[in-house]
């Protein structure tokens, strides 16, 4: 209970720095708003991204052991360079299969990429990447090292809903609906992801 409390204390403690570091748009006079749309630019944003809905990412998350998340990442760093744009024109280095496979280090940066997109935009944007990321990296830290199978459980919600609040922000950006209903290779890489999974653990128990 003790450590349930600390982890929920974390929480609130992050909240709160991001309620109070959060930088809203200054409507206050044009050259304000041109100036916050120039910087927003200049770091790059992008007009194309994967769309899944946010429950069904949770959902495919929770069955396929967290790493139907790797799949998501695939999608969006595959998506995300085809409409990245900022005013110096570089592109975005590496391909999808790499920023896949260092996806512990680019989720930061796609984050980024979603709340600059999502302001730019003048949509309510995600949490900004240092509180997200951590819930991430901190969700899986807890389900995997966790003593009690309550820090584990609540790890292992944080790990799989990270992304799908992420997905949240972005599925208002556009005005079609997205539907629930996952798709074949959706339900296909989740379905692998889990044998990955499963895997991992019965090597990690061999291994032990």
């Amino acid at each position: 209970m003790e450590r349930l409390l600390q982890m929920l204390g974390i929480l609130a403690v992050l909240y709160a720095m991001y309620a109070l570091s959060l930088k809203k748009w200054d409507y206050a006079t044009e050259a304000k708003r041109q100036e916050r749309r120039t910087l927003l630019k200049t770091k790059g944003v992008s007009n194309t991204f994967y769309f899944i809905h946010a429950g069904t990412l949770f959902l495919l998350n929770v069955f396929s052991g967290g790493l139907f998340t790797f799949y998501w990442l695939y999608r969006q760093w595959t998506a995300v360079p085809h409409g990245f744009r900022r005013l110096n024109a570089q592109p975005l280095p590496h391909g999808a299969f790499l920023r896949t496979v260092g996806g512990f280090i680019t989720f930061f940066e796609l984050n980024a990429i979603i709340c600059r997109t999502c302001e730019y935009m003048r949509h309510k944007p995600p949490l900004p990447p240092w509180a997200w990321g951590t819930m991430w990296l901190g969700g899986l830290i807890g389900a995997i090292a966790a003593p009690g199978w309550t820090e584990k459980l609540i790890g292992y919600a944080l790990f799989c809903a990270a992304p799908a609040v992420l997905q949240k922000r972005l599925n208002a950006l556009p005005a079609e609906k997205i539907l629930p209903t996952p798709k074949p290779k959706e339900c296909f890489a989740a379905a692998a992801a889990l044998g990955c999974a499963l895997g991992m653990i019965a090597l990690f128990r061999i291994l032990l």
